[in-house]
């Protein structure tokens, strides 16, 4: 009927005029695929090269697989958006804050935090183009 049609009409005029809207996309935490961290990030990509060998060097000599020492993730989202300082301390409280347990937390925050060191020490060489 022409009563609910106007009715109707209404309530989406009264819509389209709000601007209490939701934002279009909701910020995630997601992190970018670390291959595109060189472009978007090179301090990050930076920490992510040189700590990850120093862990799978840990692991291998614990004789255990480098995501039951500390999983990709959580070395990634650090070396993403390091502590302040990036000391052993505040890492492993990173560490913690992530979900790493106590014995990894003893393995590796000393080994990121030195890691780090190095990469801001030496920053990497500018990537050769692909052939």
């Amino acid at each position: 009927s022409r009563t609910q049609l106007d009715r109707w009409w209404d309530a989406i005029e009264r819509g389209r005029a709000d601007t209490d809207l939701p934002p279009d996309r909701i910020p995630g935490d997601t992190l970018p695929p670390p291959r595109a961290w060189a472009d978007r990030a090179p301090e990050a990509d930076a920490r992510l090269k040189a700590a990850r060998p120093v862990i799978e060097e840990r692991a291998s000599s614990l004789g255990m697989p480098t995501e039951n020492l500390l999983t990709p993730e959580l070395l990634r989202r650090l070396a993403w958006e390091p502590p302040v300082p990036a000391d052993a301390d505040h890492i492993a409280a990173a560490l913690a804050a992530g979900g790493a347990r106590r014995w990894q937390i003893a393995q590796t925050a000393q080994l990121i935090a030195e890691a780090f060191v190095v990469s801001a020490q030496n920053p990497a060489e500018p990537a050769e183009p692909a052939s």
